[in-house]
């Protein structure tokens, strides 16, 4: 009897084992993946950081334009706001 318990506890420890070895080997696979789909990541970035760098130079130049086309822009929306008041009768 002693001789029949001490195998069912050898076994039950051995798929204990032999589980908790499955299910780490699994988080070790995962963790792998999970590196590599973060290394691309970051040279994706860096990519975007590289590519972005002279649009700095660039986007005061835009800024410039747009603020010159703004007083242009609100005087046709006043225009526009008569021609709505006229044509609604307000």
């Amino acid at each position: 009897m002693v001789t029949a318990l001490a195998l069912i506890s050898l076994a039950l420890a051995l798929v204990f084992v032999l589980v908790t070895a499955w299910h780490l080997i699994g988080i070790y696979l995962a963790l792998r993946k999970g590196r590599v789909h973060l290394a691309a990541l970051a040279g994706g970035l860096s990519q975007i950081r590289d590519d972005t760098a002279p649009l700095t130079a660039k986007l005061g130049t835009v800024n410039g334009g747009l603020s010159a086309l703004a007083p242009p822009l609100l005087a046709a929306n006043a225009n526009l706001a008569a021609i709505v008041a006229v044509a609604t009768g307000k």
